[in-house]
């Protein structure tokens, strides 16, 4: 026997907890359902630029968050897995198949981000989210003045991060990564700026207890440093690949859940916010799941 519930908010991060916050407060049935597997961003050392929880660490927000939710007695959460979201025509609910069994929902959210793909290397993990990190606005403040390596995955890495991370150190250097092609015009602007250009892709790590100290490149060398910026590959999670199939949910040229500013996609009453549509600081994604929750309490009595 299924569950039912006014809305389903698949992801428990900033954008799936604003989101039930706000429908809490209007009353309506909400369950979250967030996943027991770490959550992507458990590796933060702290999130940071959010205005109020700046340096809280992601389970220090969700207990804050759910302290909060839970005062207004309609949103539950599930520390479950949710394996498929179906429903027989556009007028139905929505049905959704979990590790603990069904729910029926009116509306869904999907929060549920996407999945960094990680390098094999040895100490990636011990490494990650402390001296590598993806992101220069969310960590660069805690590694400023450091000896920074990027890691160049794509063209824009080679145009814009070089003169960026000058705002956290001036000692940088950019390590180019397998598949990747430098212009001529690339390393002449390299050159002028002074940033030195090494050949990759890494293959060794070398840290104490997650500080970097150097990376060796497949080429043999062994280059000294305290931080890496690298941004891996993403890929969306298995239930979005599963609504491309089963709903036919599209998604961007980019891979990500396509939604408008009102975070609606292509499936009736299917919304879509935060790192899902592709990356997202805390703020950004919270401000985008409130979106989508004020304009389902707008539309509840006018027959979306």
């Amino acid at each position: 026997m299924s569950s039912p519930s006014d809305v389903a908010i698949v992801g428990g991060g900033p954008a799936g907890l604003q989101a039930a916050l706000v429908l809490a407060r209007t009353r309506k049935r909400v369950v979250v359902f967030d996943r027991l597997a770490p959550p992507r961003n458990a590796a933060s050392h702290g999130v940071h630029n959010f205005l109020g929880l700046d340096g809280f660490l992601p389970a220090e927000i969700r207990d804050r968050a759910w302290a909060q939710i839970d005062v207004y007695g309609s949103a539950q959460r599930q520390q479950s897995t949710v394996r498929s979201i179906r429903r027989e025509d556009a007028s139905a609910d929505f049905a959704l198949e979990t590790d603990e069994g069904a729910w029926t929902a009116r509306h869904v959210l999907l929060t549920c981000g996407y999945e960094d793909v990680l390098p094999a290397i040895d100490g990636f993990l011990e490494c990650w989210g402390h001296t590598i990190v993806p992101c220069p606005f969310c960590d660069g403040y805690e590694n400023r003045d450091r000896v920074w390596g990027i890691v160049a995955t794509m063209p824009p890495h080679l145009d814009v991060f070089p003169s960026m991370v000058l705002n956290w150190t001036e000692s940088r250097m950019v390590i180019v990564d397998r598949g990747l092609d430098v212009s001529s015009a690339q390393e002449a602007a390299l050159l002028a700026a002074e940033v030195p250009l090494h050949r990759g892709p890494i293959t060794e790590l070398s840290h104490q207890d997650g500080e970097l100290v150097a990376v060796g490149l497949s080429s043999g060398e062994t280059i000294a440093l305290g931080t890496l910026l690298w941004t891996p590959p993403e890929r969306p999670t298995e239930l979005v690949k599963r609504l491309v199939d089963d709903l036919g949910l599209v998604l961007g040229d980019d891979g990500y859940v396509a939604a408008d500013d009102m975070q609606r996609t292509n499936i009736d009453r299917l919304w879509a916010a935060g790192d899902v549509q592709g990356w997202a600081g805390a703020i950004e994604a919270a401000t985008a799941g409130g979106t989508a929750a004020h304009m389902i309490v707008k539309g509840w009595f006018e027959g979306r």
